[in-house]
Parts: C-alpha cells; structure tokens; sequence
C-alpha cells in the first residue's frame, strides 16, 4: 500500500472505530425512551435524508446500470448491513448474556476471512489469521475472567447470533466487491435507503406510529443529540467511511482492525461513563487486542 493509502486508511480507521465505539453511550440512552425499531428506523431515516440532499445537489451521484454482478453485490451489502444484521443483533442480544453476545461479535473478523476464502477466493495470510486470532484471545481475556460473566441463552438467541455475524461478514465481503464499481457514498446511500424502508415498516408492523417514531427524539434536546449522533456520525460518516476503507484494505483485515478498536473505544467509555466493571483482566485483555490490531495494521503495507 502507497504511503498517502496508508495515511487516508488509518484516518479512516479513527473516524469508524470512535463513531462505533462511541455509539452503545448514545443507544443505551434513546433505548430507554424508544423500542429497537424505533432507534433504527429513525436513525436510518435521517442518513437516507441526508443522501436525498445530497443526491439532489448533485454532490452524490448512483449509477446503477452497467456494473454487470457488482450491481447485486450493491444492493446486497445494505440488506446485510444494516438489515438483517441490526435484526439478528438486537434479538441475539436480547436472548444470551452480554458476555456470549460479546464472543459472537468477535468472531466477526474470523468468519470474514473464511467466507472470504470459501466464497471470493480470498488468500488466507498467515500473519492475517495470527492477528486474527491474538485479537479474539483479547477479547476472550477481558469477557471470561470478568465476575458478570455469563455464558448463557436460547438456542434462538445462539442462532440469532450466528446469523448476525454472518451478516456482518457477508456486508464487508459484498462492499468490498461492490466497490470495484461504485464509490463509498453510492454503497452507503443504497445501505441507507434500504434501512430506513425495511425498519419503518417493522416498526409500524409492531405498532409504532410513525409520528411516535420521529417526534420523540425532538421532545429532548439530549435525545435528539444523541439520535443525530447515531444518524449523522455513525450511520453517515462511519460507514461511509469504512464503505471507502474497503476500496483499499481485505475485508477481514479492516473487520478485524475496526472492529478490535471499537471495541476497546466501547470497553473505556463503559467503565468512564456508564461505571462499568474493570480490572486486570480487562487490562490485559485490551493490550492483548491492540497487539493484533497492531498486528494487523502492519499488515496493511503488504495488503492489495
């Protein structure tokens, strides 16, 4: 990788891993107030605005035809991402313990270079899959040694996670392919368009009216702060981001170094603002993180 590539990935990289390490603070907060579909519809509604605008300016631009199979991969990285991620997630979660939900979660990375290999014929790199795996110890280090730990929940929630993380695996993949034909911002308009339908019908499905849906993040002005956090530096700029990221570094290299620092970023906003429980073990896992991702992002030199 050229050395104004590596610079743009990792600025790249600080912009996705605070907006998506940084997001639970804001969910936890608008959750309290509003039902899962309710978050989602309303944050995925605004982003898609955002994009009309910009489509209308003439800033942004979706050229569908004549991108041959690059077209489907397209439309298919937004129904994984965020829609039938978001979906798996939130029952996965709601059905196993935090502790579970977060070892699903890690295994991302992982089931991004094997899908990767079975599906796109990806090369597997041995110091790709070493990172890999030193970053899942991490996460495993900090999870199991903490006294809430808990391995628990429904073959339900177990299958609802499974299917997330294939999800979430199956979105980079899809993105990556998409964007030998189109740029970052088409991926993340399409994403965008298709979250915001699919999640205001489930919301309205469940009962939600939609005059509910969108007023009651504008009753609060912390609400509405944080619900235009999710929409514009999450939604919008993250994954807009990571879509161009993945213009430049493997799927399950940018999963996998995103993923680990957003985690770490989730972990320390916890225990700063919300009291979360830490010790050794938090500490020596966290560290145990960072070395594969800088693992990981030494590898980003060699990466085509």
């Amino acid at each position: 990788m050229h050395e104004k590539d590596l610079t743009k990935s990792l600025f790249l990289i600080a912009i996705i891993s605070i907006g998506w390490g940084v997001a639970f603070l804001s969910l936890a907060i608008l959750l309290k107030k509003m039902a899962p579909m309710q978050v989602l519809a309303a944050r995925w509604t605004i982003t898609a605005l955002l994009f009309l605008v910009l489509i209308a300016a003439g800033k942004v631009r979706i050229r569908i035809r004549g991108h041959g199979r690059n077209t489907a991969f397209l439309f298919l990285a937004g129904l994984f991402e965020p829609c039938a991620y978001s979906i798996c997630e939130a029952y996965g979660i709601k059905l196993t313990s935090a502790s579970t939900s977060a070892i699903f979660v890690a295994s991302i990375p992982s089931m991004t270079l094997i899908l990767g290999i079975l599906l796109f014929h990806h090369r597997a790199d041995l110091k790709l899959v070493l990172s890999l795996l030193i970053t899942f110890v991490g996460v495993i280090i900090a999870t199991f040694f903490s006294p809430t730990f808990s391995m628990g929940g429904t073959r339900t929630g177990m299958l609802c996670m499974t299917l997330g993380v294939v999800c979430a695996s199956m979105y980079s993949l899809s993105s990556k392919k998409a964007s030998e034909s189109f740029d970052a911002a088409s991926v993340t308009a399409i994403m965008a368009f298709e979250g915001a339908v699919l999640f205001n019908l489930i919301a309205l499905w469940q009962g939600h009216p939609l005059k509910e849906t969108f007023l009651t993040p504008f009753s609060d002005g912390v609400l509405l702060g944080h619900m235009l956090f999710l929409s514009v530096f999450c939604a919008f700029a993250s994954y807009f981001c990571y879509n161009w990221l993945l213009q430049y570094v493997a799927a399950a290299l940018a999963t996998n170094v995103v993923g680990s620092l957003s985690t770490i970023i989730g972990v320390v906003c916890g225990i700063i603002f919300m009291g979360d429980l830490w010790g050794w073990y938090t500490v020596l896992g966290l560290a145990v993180t960072l070395g594969g991702v800088w693992l990981s992002t030494s590898l980003m030199k060699e990466d085509r």
